[in-house]
């Protein structure tokens, strides 16, 4: 069962970015912190909402495979394209000492919440196609 498709891989990236924004802006108000590199990491909340999307999308390939090892591997995956960005992105400008760690817990965060919600659609659409297949062999 395939929940992320062409149709709507853009819509729950929107959605997913707004979410992502809004929280970041409130945790920002809350602490009265001012983000000087506001439009940087605006986009850097758009790539890393692409390629998180992505990389759930991608479960609909991989439901042979035991769910953990799955989810594992897709965070893995996940923390291996920031590093890789991080590693990049050094070769053209400064960044901070922590900022491997900076970046890690801050895309953990939204990935957490995006597979927690991604698995529980999920399985829930697997047991009411499941109820559905109980009832039509009655």
């Amino acid at each position: 069962m395939k929940l992320i498709n062409r149709k709507n891989f853009f819509s729950i990236v929107c959605i997913s970015f707004t979410l992502i924004v809004c929280g970041k802006l409130l945790l920002e108000k809350m602490t009265g912190f001012t983000d000087r590199f506001y439009t940087e990491n605006i986009f850097t909340c758009l790539a890393f909402s692409v390629i998180i999307t992505f990389i759930l999308s991608l479960h609909f390939y991989l439901q042979r495979f035991p769910f953990i090892p799955v989810f594992l591997g897709q965070y893995a995956v996940t923390v291996g394209t920031v590093c890789l960005f991080i590693f990049i992105g050094q070769k053209f400008t400064d960044f901070a000492p922590t900022a491997y760690r900076d970046m890690i817990i801050s895309v953990t965060i939204p990935f957490l919440i995006g597979a927690l919600v991604y698995y529980i659609s999920f399985f829930a659409e697997i047991k009411k196609a499941n109820r559905i297949i109980e009832e039509m062999n009655k």
